[in-house]
């Protein structure tokens, strides 16, 4: 018997040794706290908060020492098979507003992060009040893939030691106080970098020849700052570019020819720099090019006609900067734009019928050019389009019928040579920004039609474009959406007769300008009591009578140049 369960056991042995050595491979054991010097390294980073407004938000709270941080700490994530914390993780709080200045922390950056020896990701973002540098220990977490420490209050230079991170993926310092240059030998090693971002913060120089070594890099966002000299060629060379953003920098010299170079760029923003020269032709082989904005510079020469080719293009913005010449009739190709800007150059010659053709365009902004001829009646075709920015220009003729086809939230027409009758036009549900501005115009309506002031519309303006007929005495009480417009502006026409009544029902009215016409008679009591009226002007007109007592004092100025009104605040 006893010979029988020693066979038995020998045998079981190595049986119970393989399914041990299996279970080992497929299902390691499992460490059930974290290692010692990683929890000596977070309770530094702990003692680092000076103020923590949400401690049980942050989690922070859970951070004590009588508990396992693998298991009870929140944020923090650990390797089951050695205890070593892999990842670490705290944010405050965003929502549609931006970032909530209420859930931030108040401290700084332990240099104890440096002792995560097997850390992959740190993120620290939207914590809003954590200053001071950078540690540059950070240089040893030679595991690191993402390292995120934005929208802050750090100060001081990115430290060289971060360009140790061979690893790295994610490199996020954006919105911040960092200073100083960007350091040349940041790059020289990060081969497997996707994402760059170091806007928002006060960085100077020029950006290092060194970006050309960033081979994997997507995304780039260097805006925000005050990055001086050429954009470097080596940029174009990073073939896997999907998004480049320098905006808002002093960037100089000319948009290089070898941006072309880049087939899966999707967006490109150079705006806000002080870049010279052309639109380089080459911008025609980013096949893949949704957005391009190279508006606030001081661009030279024609638009080319070879951006008509860019199908994917969805926005243009080529505004406040030099241009001449032409729109090309080839943008009406780009059917997939939506917005268009080419306000603020000098442009010359006609808007092309082709403009009908972009069916998805919401917006076209062609303000203070010297653009000429008519508006095309083909924009009426343009059924999404809800945004018509032309002031300043020299448009002339009639607004054609086919605008009534439009469901508008913005005409700006002011500062051409056009001329009435209008069409009737229509504009989207009532909005706080909807705009009606035809001033300055040589209109020369006879009588304003009654749909003007039935419009949903925020503000109406029709200043000094020589208006004739009086205004409508009654508005049918279908129609309501006068009482919405807040700003009234129709100063320096011709309009005789009386104030009708309906003027003082428009509660909504915050604004009123009908000063330098030819009204008489004599001012409505209801309108000067408007609860929410604070601007009134009447003067230069032949209004006679008392003036209404009135709750809100408005200056002498509001009323004079009629010489048959009298009482407060006129002098005797």
């Amino acid at each position: 018997m006893e010979t029988l369960k020693k066979n038995s056991l020998a045998v079981a042995t190595p049986i119970l040794l393989i399914i041990l050595a299996i279970s080992n491979i497929f299902c390691p054991l499992l460490v059930e706290s974290c290692n010692a010097i990683d929890k000596e390294a977070l309770f530094h980073f702990k003692r680092g908060i000076l103020y923590d407004p949400m401690p049980n938000y942050h989690g922070l709270d859970t951070w004590v020492p009588k508990t396992d941080c693998c298991v009870e700490w929140r944020g923090v994530s650990c390797d089951p098979t050695n205890g070593r914390v892999v990842d670490l993780h705290m944010s405050g709080f965003r929502d549609e507003g931006g970032v909530d200045s209420n859930f931030g922390l108040v401290g700084t950056l332990s240099p104890y992060l440096g002792n995560f020896t097997y850390l992959q990701t740190l993120i620290f973002h939207d914590l809003v009040d954590i200053s001071g540098p950078i540690p540059p220990e950070l240089g040893k977490l030679s595991h690191l893939e993402t390292l995120i420490l934005s929208n802050s209050k750090l100060n001081g230079s990115i430290p060289s030691t971060l360009g140790n991170l061979h690893k790295l993926k994610d490199l996020e310092l954006g919105n911040n106080s960092l200073s100083g240059t960007i350091p040349d030998s940041l790059f020289q090693s990060m081969k497997s970098l996707l994402t760059l971002e170091l806007e928002g913060n006060l960085l100077t120089g020029s950006i290092p020849s060194s970006f050309s070594n960033l081979v994997s890099l997507k995304k780039l966002y260097l805006r925000r700052n005050f990055l001086s000299g050429p954009i470097p060629l080596g940029i174009t060379k990073l073939k896997r570019l999907t998004y480049i953003d320098l905006s808002n920098n002093n960037m100089t010299g000319r948009i290089p020819d070898t941006i072309g170079n880049l087939p899966k760029l999707q967006s490109l923003y150079l705006n806000h720099n002080k870049l010279t020269g052309p639109i380089p032709n080459s911008l025609v082989k980013l096949s893949q090019l949704q957005d391009l904005h190279l508006d606030h510079n001081k661009i030279t020469g024609p638009i080319p006609k070879s951006l008509g080719e860019l199908s994917q293009l969805q926005n243009l913005y080529l505004d406040h900067n030099r241009l001449t010449g032409p729109i090309p009739s080839s943008l009406g190709s780009l059917i997939s734009l939506e917005v268009l800007n080419l306000a603020d150059n000098k442009m010359t010659g006609v808007l092309p019928c082709s403009i009908g053709n972009i069916t998805r365009i919401q917006k076209i902004v062609l303000e203070n050019n010297m653009i000429t001829g008519k508006l095309p009646p083909t924009m009426g075709h343009l059924t999404k389009l809800y945004d018509v920015l032309f002031s300043n220009n020299q448009f002339v003729g009639q607004i054609p019928s086919s605008f009534g086809n439009l469901k508008l939230n913005n005409l700006h027409l002011s500062k051409n040579q056009l001329t009435g009758p209008l069409p009737q036009l229509e504009f989207q549900p009532k909005s706080y920004d909807n705009n009606f501005d035809l001033s300055y115009n040589p209109l020369g309506l006879e009588k304003i039609p009654d749909w003007l002031f039935k419009l949903n519309i925020y503000n109406l303006t029709l200043v000094g474009s020589g208006i004739k007929g009086k205004l409508p005495q009654s508005i049918r009480t279908t129609y309501t959406s006068y009482f919405h417009l807040y700003h009234l502006d129709l100063s320096s026409n011709q309009i005789p007769g009386k104030l009708p009544s309906w003027i003082g029902n428009m509660s909504y009215l915050e604004s009123l300008n009908l000063s330098n016409n030819r009204l008489s008679g004599s001012i409505l009591r209801d309108l000067l009591n408007l609860n929410n009226l604070y601007d009134f002007d009447v003067s230069r007109n032949k209004l006679s009578g008392r003036i209404p007592p009135h709750n809100i004092s408005y200056p002498a100025s509001a009323f004079s140049g009629n010489l048959g009104l009298c009482d407060s605040p006129l002098p005797p």
